[in-house]
C-alpha cells in the first residue's frame, strides 16, 4: 500500500509546512527500514501511528519510535517529542521533558524548535527567564530566514532587546519577513506588515509616510492581526 503523509506543521517538524515522505511510503517497507535503524524511517512511521494514517494509531508505538530516532540525532524527532510533552498529545503535560527537547533541537539546529525554544525562555516557561538567551535563539532561527525568528529579532531591534535599538536594522529584517512564506494563514507576513506600518507613521527607520503606514496596518488589520485591529479602533476614536 502506497501512503503519502501531510501532517500540520504547527503539530509537528517536517522540513517544509508540509511534507511528502522522502523515503519509500510502502509501509512494509518502511517497517523494515526502522528495524534496520534508519532514523529517517523510525521519525515517519512514528507520524503514521500517531496520526493513524494507514496503520492503527498508537500513541505509546509513535512515542517509541520518535524516541529511538532523536536518539539516532534525527533532530525533528527530537522537537516532536518536545511538542508531545508540550501538548499532553498521547502522554501527560510534562513541561520539563518538553522544554529538554526543545533545546536539544534548538541545539542541533532545527529553526522552529530554536525559535520555540526561544518563546519558552523569553517567557520564563518550565525554566528562569533569560532575555539574553532567547534572544540569542532568536537570531539563529531568523539566520535560517525561518519567518518568526525574524519577527522577533526585528521587534527586538525596535525595542533596544536585540543589544541595541537599531530602527533601519528593523526596517530591514521586517521587509525580509514580507518575503517569507509560511503558510495559508501568512502569519509572518501580516504581522511584519503591521510593524512595519507602525515605523512607517513614526518615521523611525524610514522615511516618515502616514500614508503607507495607514495602508500597511489596515491591510495586516484585514488580515486579523489583533493589534492592527486596536490601533484601527483607538485612532478613528481621536
Amino acid at each position: 500500500m502506497k501512503i503519502i503523509i501531510f501532517i500540520l506543521f504547527s503539530i509537528f517538524s517536517f522540513n517544509n509546512g508540509y511534507s511528502q515522505l522522502s523515503i519509500d511510503t510502502d509501509i512494509k517497507i518502511l517497517r523494515a527500514q526502522s528495524d534496520e535503524g534508519n532514523a529517517e524511517a523510525k521519525f515517519f512511521l512514528g507520524a503514521l501511528y500517531y496520526s493513524g494514517q494507514g496503520v492503527e494509531q498508537d500513541f505509546s508505538k509513535a512515542l517509541k519510535l520518535f524516541e529511538e530516532s532523536s536518539n539516532s540525532g534525527y533532530t525533528s524527532a527530537t522537537y516532536n517529542l518536545g511538542v508531545i510533552y508540550a501538548k499532553g498529545r498521547g502522554v501527560e503535560i510534562d513541561e520539563d521533558k518538553a522544554i529538554q527537547f526543545y533545546e536539544k533541537a534548538a541545539l542541533g539546529g532545527l529553526d522552529r524548535a530554536q525559535y520555540v525554544y526561544a518563546t519558552w525562555l523569553r517567557d520564563g516557561k518550565a525554566t528562569e527567564k533569560n532575555l539574553a538567551l532567547a534572544m540569542d535563539f532568536f537570531k539563529r532561527s531568523s539566520l535560517q530566514n525561518y519567518g518568526p525568528g525574524l519577527l522577533e529579532v526585528a521587534k527586538g531591534y525596535e525595542n533596544g532587546f536585540s543589544g541595541r535599538r537599531d530602527y533601519r536594522e528593523a526596517v530591514k529584517l521586517y521587509r525580509q519577513a514580507r518575503a517569507h512564506d509560511d503558510g495559508k494563514d501568512n502569519y509572518t507576513y501580516y504581522n511584519a506588515t503591521y510593524r512595519l506600518g507602525l515605523l512607517y507613521m513614526k518615521g523611525l527607520g524610514v522615511e516618515q509616510d502616514k500614508r503607507k503606514a495607514i495602508r500597511f496596518i489596515r491591510e495586516a488589520s484585514e488580515n486579523n492581526v489583533a493589534e492592527a485591529i486596536n490601533y484601527l479602533k483607538n485612532i478613528s476614536k481621536n
